[in-house]
């Protein structure tokens, strides 16, 4: 009995290492586009810290070579790495920064990492494993040739500078697509805790539960009691995430709405008439900060590719909650950093890459990715004029 069932399973070992070797090809391609995306924005910074005027450059961000990555948010991550939690209400605080990605960089300087550098490794290692998880979804969606024209465009997308910066984006994204890649292979702890992790890293980690509650009812019949109750958790895992940071503020801070006060601060304060605030104060932002004609531009962006999206077949509750990512945000007044937000909705790729369908069309995508990339990356560290 021992020795048939040894040689029963070897033609199932064969085969997983069979497509283990399929795989690598294919591994080895993402790693590629990875690395040439990585290597546009990484000489870009060090050309601009070499070059770049210093009168205009801030001096956190000029400090050393790759200073720009770690500017911005990046500076509050470290600090509640670093310290913790303290709402200073009327005045911009760290409360409105989601707890995971300072936790990992707490990991990171536990095992002797500078916080800085814990951040970019955590960041841009994370955007790998994200483009590998992309793939994997987009492929069991929509197949091989639009898994790699989605891939290759998310990992040069002119604002997916943020993926390398010392920000959670490459990780939220990397816990959706797994999140949503356990949901179709009916493990839906795993697609539970993906989910939380997303949401407890960036708030718009709790749009995942639309897709989720979408196959959680498809698969409804095919599932046993005890996993159609790992199913409904794992719809409601990114709400108490969010829930469950609320109550942490709540017990340490005295006010469980302490993240979003914080808000307040950077000039965040959802409204019904948000968005008319928003229109109605781009004037303003331009005398500020001129450089808010990039998010200004990539709400546009987007739009024209969660439509072309629709056009593509790709269902309701990505394009809904795609959608969701790009307009909610414009209704706290606002329309700073949407183009870092956009970055989490994947059928905004899924829609470039089907305007991409046209080998003359890919070639003109990536063509004018890689020089507006690195122009995007000209501009971080600059002020305005």
């Amino acid at each position: 009995m021992a020795t048939l069932e040894h040689a029963g399973s070897v033609p199932r070992g064969l085969r997983r290492a069979d497509e283990s070797v399929r795989r690598l090809p294919v591994l080895a391609w993402i790693a590629g586009w990875w690395l040439a995306g990585r290597a546009v924005i990484v000489v870009t910074v060090l050309a601009v810290h070499r070059f770049g005027p210093s009168g205009w450059i801030r001096h956190v961000a000029h400090a050393h070579a790759l200073g720009p990555l770690e500017a911005w948010d990046g500076r509050w991550y470290r600090m509640v790495a670093d310290s913790g939690y303290l709402l200073v209400p009327g005045r911009q605080s760290d409360p409105a920064f989601f707890p995971l990605f300072p936790a990992l960089l707490r990991a990171g300087h536990a095992v002797g990492l500078g916080y800085a550098t814990a951040g970019l490794v955590i960041a841009n290692v994370g955007f790998l494993g994200a483009l590998v998880a992309f793939h994997a979804l987009t492929h069991t969606l929509f197949g091989e040739s639009m898994a790699r024209r989605a891939t290759a465009y998310l990992a040069v997308f002119p604002f997916g500078y943020a993926f390398s910066m010392m920000y959670p984006e490459s990780i939220v994204l990397a816990l959706i697509a797994l999140a949503t890649l356990f949901a179709l292979r009916m493990h839906w702890g795993w697609a539970a805790g993906c989910a939380a992790a997303a949401a407890l890293a960036r708030p718009e980690g709790l749009f995942v539960a639309l897709p989720l509650a979408v196959l959680a009812w498809q698969q409804r019949h095919a599932l046993s009691p005890r996993a159609r109750g790992l199913a409904l958790g794992a719809v409601l895992a990114p709400v108490a995430a969010i829930g469950s940071f609320s109550l942490y503020l709540g017990t340490v801070l005295g006010d469980p709405m302490a993240w979003s006060q914080a808000q307040r601060a950077w000039g965040r304060a959802f409204s019904p008439f948000g968005v008319i605030h928003a229109f109605e104060g781009l004037g303003r932002a331009f005398t500020h900060d001129a450089w808010v004609a990039r998010d200004v531009v990539a709400v546009v962006v987007y739009l024209v590719l969660l439509a072309a999206a629709a056009r593509a077949g790709v269902t309701w509750p990505w394009l809904l909650s795609g959608l969701v990512i790009v307009v909610l945000p414009l209704f706290s007044g606002s329309f700073d950093s949407v183009g870092r937000f956009g970055l989490l909705a994947p059928a905004a790729f899924w829609g470039l890459a089907a305007l991409g369908r046209d080998p003359r069309a890919n070639r003109l995508i990536l063509g004018l990715s890689l020089p507006l990339l690195a122009g995007a990356i000209v501009t971080l560290p600059l002020h305005f004029p």
